[in-house]
């Protein structure tokens, strides 16, 4: 590829789309619904066709042109081939607008895509001219139909594609020369730091071997090594145009994203020249919280594809990173969505820090990036805290329905015009759901969807569709009702495999109804198969093949597994492997368990930490809890960030007094916080962090067996090792901290378990009563004493 001139792969879409799209931002409109049921009518109206229609028609052209070459490629909806006639490019449309006024709004914009395969069609075939039909159906009632034909010679629909590409090159230059500064400022770019870390450069090492060769690999990095630096440095270095594009940097938390955003500001003061975006769910932006997405509801929708392509010139020009200090200046400027301009902007970004849901969710990830009609992809990705993976991806092919919720989405609509419908739609939802179990049951699984629940969620798909098409207000117990029954219906027709299971629970009153998903590894394979290179790593990913297996499928994958970069005399490990906390011992000890929390906390002034198995456990060990001198927090359901962020405030530097959070293993606080040095001194862990026995961990469980596996190992086992290293890695986060942790349970030092940790911590004190306990954490105190922290 010569360096002088843009060489670009596009989708029709990608190139028509910036170009052409015109209106407003209407969620009754364009749905996840909408969208579903126009890929239904489609396929419907392409079936019903003659042999000569051509359905799904692959198409792809290189274009030459003054300022550079696109590669076009893309699907016709369908090519009617009459001998001795032109061919006729069918592009079909599906809407609830009024037809004619579809047709009027977005002319253009349907036939800039059309013209596109038209020129295409008849390059290919050696052709003078086609015709170009815009079919449009209703998708209210699909009888309803309208076509526009237009006719175009060689001459005239080449002028018009070309106009397209040379108008996109246009625009593309300032991306074109912002990729050369890029580049040339990678060339250049040193680490930030001076030194690397112990165990920096290796991990550094392979990512960069990675990136530049095109594979996936794995790395557990144990805090403290600098992961994120570690991974993007080498990344970026990769980046190349042409080659490494565009890099995806997924976090399953907000704080991760942070991290990495940090980061890339530090590279930046360094002298890299980069465009970065940090994309955030619509919560934390939205200017109209409660209001509906579409022009009569919120100013911020109205003519938004009018004026985005103005704000994206202006933020680019300015020279500012995407962040989402800079996103809300220029959307409150030119009143637009700030949620969907930062989904446009991204487009031009070198680097994209977001979510996992963007990227293997299948249902909300961005298609705008992963179009299957796009071949050659240049993306690379960067998986933070990867260990999250395994249940994060099953979350995304799982879906839940429970009656009460119906009843509520229900409830929450007027018994009035026009909800009538909606209404009764609902009832029968929760209708079918009450009837799922009989009276001397609990629970079940089932083969497949049940008959009475496939017809009542069509139904309720049929009157919610005609709602928002009308334009009426839905409340957002509704919303999120008929979004999650949306997604019950699409995972169960398009994503049901081997490991998918239908689950009900509940009683008389209360019914839920679980499509589970067992083993997304399939599902995330193929996600990352489609881009050039991937690297998963956290602190955590022992067992490694567990995780290699549960993720992708497969435990063959190039890893690297780094010891903790610190001088292991910074950290002292207590077991106390006399009490029990097998559920069935829980209430026998909880007063033991007390008096060990009491000795350990009591040892010394400090910021303490305590993990529990559960809320419920907490619960029920409170009222045995005492720490003489010192203040007690403790973490509740649902938190949210800014009441995480005031909790983790508390622990402050330099403590005069005691401090001691008590908190749930697995939960908000057991990773991706940083309380370093004398922030936190201690971590005590109660149980062994196994998850809660329950028919859904048993499904996992014979699952796993009927594929061979140990499968108390991957269900229980496994996941137990990772969270309890997730809660002791709180500890040692610098070359300045120091700490000690205390473990809890009998069978830290039995068979399997044993086993397990062991791989994981070599050296540990095993202390059977409080006053040993207490008497190994102050000769603790006073080595911290003398080592001066």
């Amino acid at each position: 590829m010569p360096d002088a001139k843009p060489y670009l792969n596009l989708s029709v879409h990608g190139l028509i789309d910036p170009l052409l799209r015109a209106g407003d931002i209407d969620d009754r409109v364009y749905n996840q619904e909408t969208m579903e049921t126009g890929t239904l009518l489609h396929s419907a109206y392409q079936k019903k066709q003659k042999a000569n229609y051509l359905a799904e028609y692959p198409l792809a052209e290189v274009y030459k042109r003054d300022k550079g070459t696109i590669a076009l490629q893309g699907r016709a909806d369908g090519i009617i081939v009459n001998e001795g006639e032109s061919p006729i490019i069918d592009e079909i449309k599906s809407t609830v607008m009024p037809l004619d006024e579809f047709f009027l709004q977005q002319k253009e914009w349907h036939l800039g895509q059309a013209c596109c395969y038209g020129l295409m069609y008849i390059h290919e075939k050696g052709l003078r001219e086609c015709r170009v039909r815009l079919t449009y159906i209703s998708q209210l009632d699909s009888k309803k139909k309208e076509v526009h034909d237009f006719s175009f010679s060689l001459e005239e629909i080449e002028a018009r594609v070309y106009g397209y590409i040379d108008s996109y090159l246009d625009r593309y230059m300032v991306s074109f020369n912002h990729q050369k500064e890029r580049d040339k400022s990678i060339e250049s770019l040193s680490f930030p730091y001076e030194d690397f870390r112990p165990g920096q450069r290796e991990l550094a090492k392979l990512a960069y071997a990675v990136a530049k060769n095109g594979k996936i690999a794995f790395a557990e990095a144990p805090t403290g090594i600098g992961k994120t630096m570690s991974t993007l440095y080498p990344f970026v270095k990769s980046m190349k145009m042409g080659k490494n594009e565009k890099l995806f940097y997924l976090t399953a938390k907000t704080i991760g994203g942070d991290v990495a955003s940090d980061a890339i500001g530090e590279m930046i003061e360094k002298g890299l020249v980069i465009r970065d975006s940090f994309l955030v769910s619509k919560e934390k932006l939205c200017f109209s919280p409660g209001h509906a997405c579409n022009p009569d509801d919120c100013p911020f929708a109205k003519d938004y594809y009018g004026k985005v392509n103005e704000a994206i010139g202006k933020i680019i020009r300015e020279g500012k990173r995407f962040s989402r200090k800079n996103v809300i200046e220029v959307c409150e400027e030119y009143t637009i969505c700030p949620f969907e301009f930062q989904l446009d902007l991204s487009l031009y970004a070198d680097i994209v820090i977001c979510d996992y849901n963007y990227f293997f969710d299948p249902l909300v990830y961005l298609e705008r990036y992963f179009d299957e009609s796009v071949d050659t992809c240049r993306d690379i990705v960067l998986i933070d805290e990867a260990h999250n993976l395994v249940d994060r991806g099953r979350a995304m092919y799982s879906s839940e329905l429970t009656s009460s919720a119906a009843y509520l989405a229900k409830k929450e609509l007027p018994a009035v015009k026009p909800y009538l419908s909606l209404r009764r739609a609902l009832g029968k939802v929760e209708k079918a759901l009450l009837s799922l179990l009989s009276l001397d049951e609990q629970e079940k699984s089932l083969e497949s969807m049940p008959e009475d629940l496939t017809k009542a969620l069509t139904s309720l798909s049929d009157s919610s569709l005609k709602l928002r098409k009308d334009g009426a207000f839905l409340p957002s117990i509704t919303k999120d009702f008929l979004r999650e029954a949306n997604r019950l219906n699409r995972l169960s027709e398009e994503y049901f495999t081997s490991s998918s299971r239908y689950y009900v629970y509940g009683n008389e009153k209360e019914v839920s109804f679980k499509l589970l998903c067992l083993d997304a590894s399939s599902h995330l394979r193929e996600q990352l198969e489609r881009v050039r290179s991937a690297m998963l790593f956290s602190a955590t990913l022992s067992p490694i093949e567990y995780y290699m297996k549960t993720i992708l499928g497969k435990d063959d994958y190039p890893y690297l597994l780094l010891p903790s970069p610190f001088p292991k005399e910074n950290f002292h490990l207590m077991i106390n492997p006399r009490l029990s906390i097998r559920y069935k011992d829980r209430e026998a000890t909880y007063g033991e368990v007390a008096d060990c929390l009491k000795a350990f906390i009591e040892s010394g002034v400090g910021n303490y930490f305590i993990y529990f198995p559960s809320y419920d456990y907490l619960n029920k060990i409170l009222p045995y809890l005492s720490f003489e001198g010192a203040e007690v927090l403790i973490q509740t359901k649902k938190m949210l960030e800014v009441e995480k962020r005031d909790f983790l405030d508390n622990f402050s530097p330099n403590p005069t007094s005691t401090k001691v959070g008590l908190l749930v293993l697995g939960g908000a606080f057991s990773e991706g916080i940083d309380l370093v040095d004398d922030r936190l001194i201690g971590v005590a862990i109660v149980g062994v962090g196994l998850p809660m026995v329950c028919t859904e961990n048993d499904l996992l469980r014979e699952y796993e067996e009927s594929r061979g596996q140990d499968g108390f190992a991957m269900a229980y086992k496994n996941p137990a090792v990772n969270k309890v290293m997730q809660a002791v890695g709180r500890l040692i986060r610098s070359e300045t901290d120091i700490g000690m942790a205390l473990l809890i349970d009998d069978r830290y030092v039995k068979g399997e378990y044993r086993a397990l940790f062991s791989r994981i911590w070599k050296e540990y004190e095993l202390v059977y009563t409080p006053e040993r306990i207490q008497a190994s954490a102050k000769r603790f105190h006073e080595r911290k004493k003398k080592v001066g922290r």
